[in-house]
């Protein structure tokens, strides 16, 4: 059985200590909205009091972080704008006004940024809305569904690639273990980092010429990939570096490394545009 400690946002550490700091309180939110995030965020650890539609299963962890930030963040702006000490008070053509206003920037983040995937926090809302109605229907309350116009469809984002050339540049001019990275990223198109912190050594095969990424490590589907261009690379790195069978292959942290390539990336591509949208060195 592999041990998947390693695993890189840790979803279930930070829901727990976050539920373990806010037992008296949430910072910012007052004791009626508190009551109410509480409640919801427990009935969802169980599965109790599920909208119509939806799966009767407790929710994995990371479906309780991105509520809990989301309702936390509803909370604090339903009182800023309107005055409304408990979110459940919020009308229809605030709640129309308020994601409008996401929308368009005239809501804005702490550092001044624009919100992306409003449509995320629309779908929170939503969520969180009907199981306000279910719970007051069993209490003999009619509650309207405001939520009817809210525009949950998924924003296309922008995103940012390399040419073959742009990535032969970038791997020439990494360090070492980057540099087997990249090339190893651009063999297999294996997911980062969620995947690749579950590859060990004991998963390269054939002379390193074959990884096997099985269904327990992916949480998805397992495969099998031929190194087309990373053989040589790995081999050399796992004999420098003196790995053993079951140590990662990639001991990387995801914060560091992206810093480490978005700097490169600037130095070697500037601040050019990919034809997808974003900078090239995102």
């Amino acid at each position: 059985m592999r041990n998947h400690e390693n695993r890189p946002y840790k979803h279930k550490e930070k829901y727990l200590a976050w539920r373990e700091s806010v037992r008296n309180g949430i910072p910012g939110v007052t004791k009626e909205n508190f009551d109410i995030i509480w409640k919801y965020l427990s009935d969802m650890e169980i599965g109790a009091n599920i909208a119509k539609g939806s799966v009767k299963v407790a929710r994995r962890f990371i479906r309780l972080n991105t509520p809990r930030d989301k309702l936390c963040f509803f909370a604090k702006k339903f009182e800023e704008m309107f005055n409304l000490k408990t979110i459940t008070e919020v009308k229809n053509d605030q709640l129309v006004t308020f994601f409008a206003s996401m929308k368009n920037g005239t809501i804005r983040k702490l550092d001044g940024g624009r919100y992306s995937s409003v449509d995320t926090y629309a779908g929170v809302f939503k969520s969180f809305w009907h199981r306000h109605q279910k719970i007051s229907k069993k209490k003999g309350i009619k509650i309207e569904d405001i939520t009817s116009d809210l525009d949950t469809r998924q924003e296309k984002p922008g995103w940012a690639y390399l040419t073959e050339e742009q990535v032969k540049k970038l791997a020439e001019n990494s360090k070492l273990k980057y540099e087997v990275l990249i090339y190893f990223l651009f063999d297999t198109d294996i997911r980062a980092p969620t995947e690749l912190v579950n590859i060990r050594v004991s998963d390269l095969f054939n002379n390193y010429k074959e990884v096997n990424i099985s269904q327990e490590a992916s949480k998805t589907f397992g495969r099998r990939i031929k190194l087309m261009l990373s053989a040589g690379l790995i081999k050399e790195y796992v004999s420098l570096r003196k790995l053993q069978p079951r140590d990662q292959l990639f001991d990387l942290s995801p914060a560091p490394a992206n810093r480490y390539l978005k700097s490169l990336a600037l130095k070697l591509f500037g601040y050019g545009k990919s034809p997808a949208g974003l900078n090239i060195r995102n």
